[in-house]
């Protein structure tokens, strides 16, 4: 069975998180104390797994573990921004430049981590919020890089921090990661003996100047910062994969409505864009929309969606209105449907990593899934205004 202790710092509301003191970065965090001592194996197995996957040696996920308090503080704890973190037991020790080089890999294989999960995406999910409170992935990454930063100057003199990160703020976000975190860990490894050893108590830069760092501690949130916001980063992109349905829904809605305002003795007859009625424009939208199941899936299997290559999208969509022309409503509504259910069923058979990919799209421009699924939405919207304008 292996032994691992473990330290708690519990909030005044419950709110607990415990860390492993043999594995550093490995935390634990529940709305109370029991809840996070039951995570604590899950833990322990997951970052084992984790230090196996960027060749480290681990042990064994089937042996027992078995957890031992070694300490608790209560009334504090790194719960939201700008809390304090517990100094634990063994953190007063000196560091040596072995054991800083073991953190800074370990930081390295959390960093490849992020970017891994980020590095790809457009800005469109950059940007986006799952609510007006929350942060964009952007602004999240901001923070991460800013941590940094932030980390390293509990530790040394202010004077002695790089240069580059006076005007970082003006780098876009991936050149500013890069710096920072390279800067950083440069900064650390010209640590003195003195600096690897001493209890600090930094004034600057915080609202609780009787907080004590050590080298040792500023390592170690360097490690749980960041795989708690790989956390944070995963949870925001499972909120925008969830919400693109949604989103897809509500411009097919917004086409729907305006296509209802259409007498239905009309809707092949009269003109709603330019010589085309109300049937020739839904069947447009379900023959690009048809292109996209056949994209998306391409896209699922790894392979560029060059499906049906258009190199004169006017003379497309041209020979396709002049093909369905003559097709009942009847038929070209249930297409329309059925194509959006395909178009839905395809975006479901998609990984985080397929919705990222970047691919040549079918006119020659470069994009990813969300890119090309975003066309459907601006398409069908463009279309519903078409209508509305057309209607007066």
């Amino acid at each position: 069975m292996a032994h691992y202790p473990v330290y708690l710092e519990v909030a005044p509301d419950g709110r607990c998180m415990v860390h492993v003191l043999d594995l550093p970065g490995c935390i634990a965090r529940a709305l109370s104390r029991a809840e996070a001592l039951s995570r604590v194996p899950g833990a322990i197995r997951g970052y084992h797994a984790w230090l196996k996957r960027h060749g480290e040696s681990a042990p064994v996920a089937e042996e027992p573990i078995e957890v031992e308090v070694a300490g608790e503080s209560a009334g504090a704890g790194p719960f939201d921004r700008g809390d304090t973190a517990a100094l634990l037991p063994h953190e007063r020790q000196p560091i040596s430049t072995e054991e800083m080089e073991r953190y800074l890999r370990w930081a390295a294989y959390a960093r490849a981590d992020l970017l891994a999960l980020v590095r790809d995406l457009p800005d469109e999910m950059l940007d986006w919020q799952p609510d007006p409170q929350s942060f964009s992935l952007r602004l999240l990454l901001r923070h991460v890089g800013n941590a940094d930063e932030w980390y390293v100057s509990r530790i040394v003199p202010p004077e002695t921090l790089p240069p580059e990160w006076e005007h970082d703020e003006e780098l876009p976000i991936f050149e500013f990661l890069e710096m920072e975190r390279r800067t950083a860990a440069a900064r650390l490894r010209q640590l003195s003996e003195e600096e690897r050893s001493a209890v600090l108590y930094p004034t600057r830069w915080t609202r609780h100047p009787e907080e004590p760092w050590t080298a040792r501690k500023a390592l170690r949130r360097f490690l749980e910062h960041e795989q708690e916001h790989i956390g944070q980063v995963q949870e925001i992109l499972a909120a925008w994969r969830a919400h693109l349905p949604a989103r897809l829904a509500a411009a097919r809605e917004e086409l729907l409505a305006a296509a209802a305002l259409v007498p239905p003795e009309e809707r092949a007859s009269r003109p709603v864009c330019g010589e085309w009625t109300l049937k020739d424009v839904l069947a447009h939208v379900t023959d690009w929309e048809r292109m996209g199941v056949e994209g998306l899936r391409e896209m699922a299997a790894g392979r560029p969606p060059r499906v049906g290559h258009v190199v004169d999208i006017e003379a497309w969509n041209k020979a396709h209105y002049q093909a369905r022309h003559d097709e009942p409503w009847e038929a070209v509504w249930a297409d329309l449907h059925a194509v959006r259910a395909s178009l839905v069923e395809a975006l479901d058979g998609m990984s985080q990593g397929d919705l990222a990919r970047a691919f040549l799209f079918p006119w020659g421009e470069e994009g990813t899934a969300c890119d090309w699924l975003s066309l459907y939405l601006a398409h069908d919207r463009e279309h519903a205004e078409g209508i509305r304008s057309t209607l007066g």
